[in-house]
């Protein structure tokens, strides 16, 4: 009776595990609904003296834990209780998870195999399904065809997939070697999702993991010939793409001067021109200032559109900057020759803010570069940083440290984060909009700000000990899991939502102790 017990235990905890796995690239309400099952089952199994015998003497699982603990110690000081406890929900999984995984019998290598390659096969479904949206909806945005998770959640998934892949497909474990071709052809389709999808974040943490793991392989191994082959992959590498984005930047930025020699003074209709070399934004290879006759544009565009020239879009920017944009990406004068040549589809582009026709294409390569070497140029000149993904970055960095500087030793507290960041933009007369004026966007300010510089090395120590008391540090799967999710943390607040922090609560514990070897 007791084994038969035991077994039912077993098998809802793989269940749970099974529904999680599946649920991070894929729903929020799931993976909710996997967390209760686990938690339940755990409570049901009862045993709880040696679940805490187990608990006790497992230093990494309590050092986990201990990241939770700092969030409760944050309450003593803080002032917005309610937000507090609302934070404390997210980080629930930081205190679940490690106990849970720890304190349960570990699962045999044919498991916890199946399990990672259930979870590629989620993260495969879900580009299919997000694909699918791109190819047969209007998409304005690239962020809608995630509907699921949070993009940038979603390519972190995507990155972690691909490495789980390649170690299957070239890890030298037998039972799957048969099903190498396989596994690449997936390896690749989610490389080109990534870059389909113009996801910043996720090719950016997919490049340096890459790179990372090429150099840590070429010192380690002491085969000469796949030394040789490392060397020579990272060289192609590195020489092909600084070869692609030198060429594409130069198609981007660089001008060509014989098209300024003898410029016309007026349009067809008479009218004249505007041809400003000087302080006129570079953008497709030629400047936005040239060829403009604003009184034709007016007229042409307001007998088109119901914006108003001299109005805003969709997005609150205004028509006649995205209008400049869009014609000039088309190689278009920017008068009513321009408007003219424009169809239905172009000025519902520029109604809703798409500036640039290589950001209207489902597919294109150069479209996340063109948005950045904007970014770029608007920064030098001290644009509005408000919806630029980079140079926005930049401004809440800005508040962050100011925030620290005035809270070292212990930080703002657990629920005062929002309110601190809230009463910085206001003091430091950011031209940053209401809407755009978010925390950090990088979790060690984040938890720096919270809880000053004890807190922060309190964080590190939490990332460290783990799995370098338990010597997993260099095992291949954590190790891309652990550059992956370190990369995330400089560029997002990782733990301030669900799916980052059970993102990062999951595969620590369940890399680190789910698995008996």
């Amino acid at each position: 009776m007791f084994s038969r017990i035991r077994e039912l235990h077993a098998t809802l905890y793989f269940i749970g595990l099974s529904l999680m796995i599946v649920s991070l690239p894929l729903s929020r309400f799931s993976l909710s609904v996997a967390q209760f099952i686990l938690v339940g089952n755990w409570l049901l199994e009862l045993n709880f003296q040696r679940k805490w015998n187990a608990l006790i003497y497992n230093t990494p699982a309590l050092v986990l834990v201990s990241l939770f603990v700092l969030h409760v110690i944050g309450l003593i000081y803080t002032s917005d209780i309610e937000y507090a406890m609302k934070d404390l929900r997210i980080k629930l999984p930081l205190l679940a998870l490690p106990v849970i995984f720890a304190t349960t019998r570990p699962l045999d290598t044919r498991k916890f195999n199946a399990l990672l390659l259930l979870y590629t096969g989620a993260v495969v479904a879900s580009t299919f399904i997000n694909f699918g949206i791109l190819l047969f909806t209007d998409v304005t945005d690239l962020r809608q065809i995630s509907p699921f998770i949070s993009h940038i959640r979603l390519s972190l998934n995507i990155c972690l997939a691909i490495f789980i892949s390649g170690y299957f497909a070239f890890g030298g474990y037998s039972p799957y070697s048969r099903y190498k071709i396989a596994l690449i052809i997936l390896m690749m389709w989610l490389v080109g999702f990534l870059i389909v999808s113009q996801s910043g974040t996720g090719l950016y943490v997919l490049f340096v993991t890459t790179v990372i793991l090429l150099v840590f392989g070429l010192l380690r191994t002491k085969n000469r010939r796949l030394k040789i082959f490392i060397a020579v992959l990272f060289g192609v590498g590195v020489i092909s793409v600084s070869a692609y984005l030198l060429v594409t930047i130069r198609n981007y930025l660089c001008v060509d001067q014989n098209e300024l020699k003898n410029l016309p003074a007026t349009t067809a209709g008479g009218n004249p021109y505007t041809h400003d070399t000087i302080n006129s934004y570079i953008e497709n290879g030629s400047y936005i200032g040239t060829w403009v006759c604003e009184k034709e544009l007016r007229e042409g565009w307001n007998s088109r559109s119901r914006f108003s020239y001299d109005g805003r879009d969709n997005r609150g920017f205004t028509i006649k900057s995205t209008l400049l944009r869009y014609l000039n990406s088309k190689g278009l004068k920017k008068d009513a020759t321009g408007i003219a040549s424009l169809d239905e589809k172009d000025i519902r582009n520029i109604e809703n803010s798409r500036a640039n026709i290589y950001y209207t294409k489902k597919i294109s390569f150069n479209a996340r570069i063109y948005r950045l070497l904007w970014e770029y140029q608007a920064m030098k000149r001290g644009a509005n940083p408000g919806g630029m993904s980079v140079v926005q970055r930049i401004e809440y960095w800005k508040a962050a440290f100011s925030i620290i500087a005035d809270n070292f030793w212990t930080g703002v507290g657990t629920g005062d984060m929002d309110t601190a960041f809230k009463e910085r933009y206001a003091k430091m007369n950011s031209r940053l909009a209401p809407e755009f004026q978010h925390r950090s966007h990088n979790q060690f300010l984040a938890i720096f700000v919270a809880f000053g510089i004890f807190g922060l090395l309190w964080f590190v120590a939490t990332l460290i000990y783990p799995p370098v008391f338990l010597k997993k540090i260099f095992e291949f799967r954590f190790l891309a899991f652990y550059i992956i999710i370190i990369l995330s943390m400089l560029v997002e607040d990782t733990l301030e939502t669900q799916q980052g922090v059970t993102l990062y609560a999951f595969f620590t514990s369940f890399l680190l102790f789910v698995h008996k070897e």
